[in-house]
């Protein structure tokens, strides 16, 4: 996937490292920000018993990454959402409608995230994770859930590279990325609050970046943060 430039996307936005300075005393000092590797995978499904609607989004990563010299940083990321909609509940329920899908108002919901990295080989043909989330729910009860999630490449690997250099007023930036990509089938099983859902999503994706954003402020110039938009 190419990077833009001058926007945050040219890293993830969690690896925020501190920058590398090479230049000599006196002089603007260059802020590189260097991305060993960050894999991630995502997959959405949806199941329906009875009245009810549930609807899943997973998203995991794992990712390592490092300024020049310096120690490499390891870092995970799983997250899970999920929305139940009763298209059978009354018009008076006293429940909240739901917004942008479900078909009726929504009966359940959670939002919740962890570090728990995830498990892929360096080609992209497989990845996994199982994990329990802890959080709240749309009510901001305390919920677990627990996710057992297995992706599996279906298509062939796409190589992009990009290498970008800009000149501004303020300063200069460069970026480069190597990208990996493959189609993927993915598998997917959540359990919360007494409800459970299995489902698959046969559009997956498994993707790998290996990246750096190098920001060149000029002398006395503040405030020059392209490659993510803030101080990093």
């Amino acid at each position: 996937m190419r990077r833009a430039l001058a926007v945050a996307t040219v890293l993830a936005a969690p690896l925020l490292l501190a920058p590398l300075a090479t230049a000599s005393a006196g002089a603007a000092q260059p802020r590189i920000y260097h991305t060993i590797g960050s894999t991630s995978a995502s997959a959405t499904f949806s199941s329906t018993t009875d009245c009810q609607l549930t609807e899943v989004f997973v998203s995991s990563s794992r990712a390592m990454y490092a300024a020049q010299p310096g120690p490499v940083g390891k870092q995970g990321l799983t997250a899970v959402f999920v929305r139940v909609t009763d298209s059978c509940a009354a018009s008076g329920a006293r429940v909240a409608p739901a917004a942008g899908g479900g078909g009726g108002p929504v009966v359940f919901q959670a939002d919740v995230q962890n570090g728990a990295p995830l498990v892929v080989d360096p080609r992209l043909t497989r990845a996994s994770v199982t994990t329990d989330l802890t959080g709240t729910d749309g009510d901001g009860n305390p919920v677990t859930v627990h996710l057992t999630a297995s992706w599996t490449g279906s298509g062939p690997l796409e190589h992009t590279t990009d290498s970008t250099h800009v000149h501004f007023a303020d300063g200069n930036v460069s970026s480069t990325a190597n990208d990996l990509r493959r189609a993927a089938s993915a598998q997917v099983s959540v359990e919360v609050a007494g409800r459970s859902a299995t489902g698959t999503d046969p559009s997956a994706v498994l993707e790998q970046t290996r990246s750096h954003c190098i920001e060149l402020p000029r002398p006395g110039v503040e405030g020059f943060f392209p490659c993510f938009g803030f101080p990093a």
